[in-house]
């Protein structure tokens, strides 16, 4: 996630400046190249794993069991606090990633930054992730407190949205950089402790199926995101060049993730044995994540 986050800050900086010089053509070829590179290794890794078989042929080949595939009833399986990370996880990067993408048109805009430090500035959030990512989820290994940790970071992005809503036009000045800090802290928290709580909340043999399940329904609101985002910034122009009610939806979305964040918090308190409180490893939690899930299926529905 932090060697990730840094191709997106040398994006920021690089493209505007090589696209102001050169032009279009020349800042989507440099991005054809990346892409190419990324290839290449991605056939580098190929070959090497055939090269590793090929030099040790009597080596155990690794057998799925009937058990790990994948299987249309293992939705069943999911409990609640499952379901409640996924709404969490899309409602959040609804607002993060939009919010960044439009960051280099608002600092031009509204403060009237030229592109090249615009780029500059709007990749401020990713430049923070890079940084603290690799520590948080060192700390996060060590200490856990995942769902609480997931709830600060949506009292973050609320501050930083308000903020950012809040803030006055003006000329060159500054006053944007706040908004996009707290929304580099509010995101690395969050990315850092939400992945990390899914093998906490499903069983072993489900993890590759809830990882993907849940990018899968990311990617859904990722790809909505944008459009309504700019259909509320095209319709609002006329008050503070569209971007208070973009604020407001951003606002708005993580008020949604909060609520689905403290409810999640509150099962794995009083049902889940505070799993994700957990420091330890997940694999020697199988019994106890059995019975809470158990415990928590039970309890929820004797409640209803």
């Amino acid at each position: 996630m932090s060697v990730g986050r840094l191709g997106s800050v040398a994006n920021a900086a690089i493209l505007p400046a090589i696209y102001d010089s050169s032009g279009l053509g020349a800042a989507l070829l440099i991005g054809f190249c990346f892409c190419l590179f990324s290839m290449v290794n991605a056939f580098g890794l190929i070959w090497v794993d055939k090269k590793a078989e090929d030099n040790d042929p009597e080596g155990e080949r690794v057998q799925l069991a009937e058990e790990d595939k994948f299987k249309w009833s293992d939705l069943y399986q999911f409990p609640l606090s499952y379901w409640l990370l996924t709404g969490s996880c899309v409602v959040t990067y609804m607002s993060v990633f939009p919010y960044i993408q439009i960051a280099s048109d608002l600092l031009q805009t509204k403060y009237h930054f030229d592109k090249i430090t615009a780029g500059y500035l709007f990749g401020v959030p990713y430049i923070i992730s890079a940084i603290t990512s690799p520590f948080l989820g060192l700390g996060i290994d060590k200490f856990g407190k995942r769902a609480f940790l997931i709830c600060l970071s949506s009292g973050i992005l609320i501050l930083a949205y308000t903020s950012s809503m809040m803030m006055t036009e003006c000329y060159r000045c500054y006053n944007e950089l706040y908004p996009l800090v707290l929304t580099g802290i509010g995101y690395s928290i969050y990315a850092a402790a939400i992945w990390g709580s899914i093998p906490y909340i499903v069983k072993p043999n489900t993890v590759g199926t809830a990882f993907g399940i849940t990018t899968a329904i990311q990617n859904i609101g990722l790809v909505l995101a944008p459009t309504i985002v700019g259909h509320i910034k095209d319709a609002t122009e006329a008050v503070d060049h569209g971007y208070f009610w973009t604020n407001v939806f951003f606002i708005a979305i993580n008020v949604v993730g909060m609520m689905l964040n403290l409810y999640l918090y509150y099962i794995d308190i009083y049902h889940n044995n505070r799993v994700l409180d957990s420091a330890s490893h997940p694999d020697s939690k199988k019994e106890k994540l059995q019975e809470s899930q158990n415990e928590e299926t039970e309890s929820l529905l004797t409640r209803d």
